[in-house]
């Protein structure tokens, strides 16, 4: 199995594709292009003062430089260290269909589902600290927990359980996916920051036992070991990679509503009596002859999501209505409350005309051969 040390994560600085894009910057779609779309701008509020002397006056120029703290505390440890610093793209993943096939003696539910990155994601910055007591995990976004409760921490945690290592990191999480929305961008992060850890010790573990260990604290980070797309069983956690099985320059529309569906909850009113019948195999070997339709893209987590959170089921309406067929399929990712509108690079109308959506991501399913640095 080709792992991720060859496609997701590399040791050089990769950043995510252009057509991962906030609504705050929303282009028009673009392969290889730039952006046309330009609305106001969403203004940081950390920003560093800068005095420079002109014709014998001070002038003060404010400049946003988010980098520049975490860098100057890492050139303490590169003076006295080989490899001390990784910048890597943490992509997530949409389930084209996630089927739910039974429940378990553990409390967890079988499924069946195709997982597949796109090219939307987070960029994380590993530093090794000096101290060997605590890892430091910093963010741009409010409400990301930064103790021992997020999953890169416990991805960490469990990568020095395993090997016995010592090393402790300074981690900066540049948060683009956001939270709550059916993306796995919480495990994604923690396979990254397991292959990290990997590298910082001269790779003690294969890949293959990186997979297996980080099913420990997370179903679905074993997928992001995977080539990109892989049919996924278990509780998620048992990964069979295959050929890519939809073309990678189809855009996609995924609109993010501010309420957030909890996983728990969704599975708490799931009713298998009612989930659909359709073979899970039958439905990739439809997707890989035919592609995208509406008929393949089944998430047995709909209807109790949309019991959950009866705005998320008027908003796929929503979409539906308003792309009038633009888009080959519209469906919801993992539990929610992700919408994905796949075969159109154009959001509906009241997208732009409502101030209610402001995570709305353009992006497209991504080759996880292709590194940017």
């Amino acid at each position: 199995m080709a792992m991720a040390s060859s496609q997701f994560f590399c040791n050089h600085q990769l950043h995510t594709s252009s057509n991962s894009i906030r609504r705050t910057t929303l282009p028009s779609f673009r392969p290889h292009g730039s952006s046309s779309f330009h609305p106001k701008p969403q203004l940081q509020r950390t920003s560093f003062l800068r005095i420079r002397a002109s014709a014998g006056r001070k002038q003060v120029e404010i400049v946003y430089d988010p980098d520049e703290r975490i860098n100057k505390l890492a050139d303490e440890v590169d003076k006295n260290t080989g490899l001390s610093r990784l910048t890597l793209f943490s992509p997530c993943k949409i389930n084209v269909f996630l089927r739910i096939t039974g429940k378990r003696a553990d409390g967890f539910h079988d499924l069946a589902s195709l997982f597949h990155v796109i090219s939307l994601g987070d960029i994380i910055k590993f530093s090794l600290s000096p101290s060997k007591t605590k890892d430091r995990l910093s963010t741009n976004v409010p409400g990301v927990p930064l103790d021992d409760s997020n999953l890169i921490i416990k991805a960490l945690n469990l990568y020095r359980k395993k090997t016995g290592t010592d090393n402790f990191f300074w981690i900066h999480l540049d948060k683009k996916v956001p939270t709550g929305a059916g993306l796995g961008g919480g495990s994604s992060n923690a396979a990254t920051a397991l292959w990290a850890a990997n590298q910082f010790s001269g790779c003690l573990a294969t890949e293959k036992e990186l997979q297996e260990w980080s099913s420990e604290i997370g179903s679905d980070i074993p997928f992001f070991f995977s080539n990109g797309a892989a049919f996924c069983t278990g509780r998620g956690e048992v990964v069979e990679d295959i050929s890519l099985p939809i073309p990678l320059d189809i855009p996609m529309v995924l609109v993010k509503p501010p309420q957030a569906c909890s996983t728990a909850e969704v599975y708490k009113r799931l009713r298998l009596d009612q989930t659909s019948k359709v073979d899970p195999l039958a439905l990739l070997e439809k997707i890989s002859k035919s592609g995208i339709s509406q008929d393949v893209c089944i998430n047995d987590l709909e209807p109790p999501a949309f019991e959950v959170l009866p705005s998320l089921k008027r908003l796929k309406q929503r979409i539906v209505a308003a792309s009038r067929g633009q888009y080959d399929a519209v469906f919801m990712s993992g539990s929610g409350s992700t919408i994905v509108g796949v075969g159109s690079p154009d959001p509906p109308q009241f997208i732009y005309d409502e101030d209610e959506y402001q995570d709305v991501f353009l992006s497209a399913y991504h080759n996880k051969y292709e590194l940017v640095g």
